[in-house]
């Protein structure tokens, strides 16, 4: 085993009259390679591929490239890729379409690939930055941190409708594809993003198979902590009877950048179903006194 760690750290310190500043940060990358193993065995060239952590990074995610989603009861009639393994009978407009890697017009696992980073772990790239400034009784503090190269997989409430038989989320409803008419198998379809709606079969073909739809490759950079505050001056506060008097007001997790809040879960939750308790966000307000 071998783990590939490279940290960077950096900073600065600098002043334009009574002006004063820092700026700071870093980025770490650290990862696990597998290297060798003692005489490892396989079946077949596929068995190896499949199977074998020689030589190779650790936490690789299998599964299916999404290359589109079908259009029509036409399109899935013509369609020459066995998309769902039953001659594409079980297709509606909206359904998944997978790419047929070793094209031999079957969709199985033969066509599923690396497709993300580990979806369970920390994230591969962390970085971050600070920064402070003064200026005649003003400061400011910001702490930013963020990660990359890791990936978040939508699973139970997070990808079966009706999940424990009634579960559906919201965004499942209002951006499916579906019928205009609900109640008339011959009105036109409504595209969405989701695919159509199916009742207790949440083993369907879109949802069963582990793939690039399901799957978010992750990036956020967060305000981590910040602080405004302004310091009064010296003979101001003297005749109160007091030697120093600030104000201020201090944030922690004011907010992300992100690529998650799509699917309504922030990014340092790693439960696929999203119901893990996201960072609070806290806003203060206070006043220091010195006598």
């Amino acid at each position: 085993m071998l783990q590939w760690v490279l940290k960077c750290l950096f900073s600065y310190d600098g002043n334009f009259g009574e002006f004063n500043y820092s700026i700071g940060g870093n980025v770490s990358y650290a990862r696990n390679k597998f290297i060798e193993s003692y005489k490892p065995t396989f079946g077949n060239s596929w068995d190896y591929y499949r199977n074998s952590s020689e030589d190779r990074w650790e936490g690789r995610y299998w599964g299916y490239e999404v290359i589109g989603q079908f259009e029509s009861f036409e399109q899935i009639n013509n369609y020459a890729v066995n998309n769902d393994g039953e001659g594409n009978k079980t297709m509606l407009p909206g359904d998944l379409m997978y790419k047929d890697i070793n094209e031999d017009g079957l969709i199985n696992g033969m066509d599923e690939r690396t497709i993300g980073f580990p979806r369970d772990k920390n994230p591969i790239l962390n970085f971050g930055f600070n920064i402070s400034a003064e200026f005649k009784g003003f400061d400011f503090k910001a702490d930013f941190s963020g990660g990359s190269m890791y990936s978040y997989e939508q699973g139970w409430e997070m990808r079966w409708p009706y999940q424990n038989t009634g579960n559906l989320l919201k965004q499942f409803y209002d951006d499916r594809w579906h019928r205009e008419d609900a109640f008339d198998l011959n009105s036109a379809w409504v595209p969405g993003k989701y695919p159509a709606l199916r009742f207790n079969t949440g083993w369907h073909n879109n949802y069963n198979k582990n793939s690039s739809f399901w799957l978010t490759n992750s990036r956020y950079l967060r305000l981590r902590t910040m602080e405004i505050g302004y310091t009064l001056p010296k003979s101001l506060v003297a005749k109160a009877g007091m030697q120093k008097a600030r104000v201020y007001l201090n944030t922690y997790n004011l907010f992300s950048l992100d690529n998650l809040k799509k699917l309504g879960v922030e990014p340092e939750v790693m439960d696929q179903n999203g119901l893990q308790y996201p960072q609070n966000t806290m806003v203060n307000i206070g006043v220091n006194l010195s006598f």
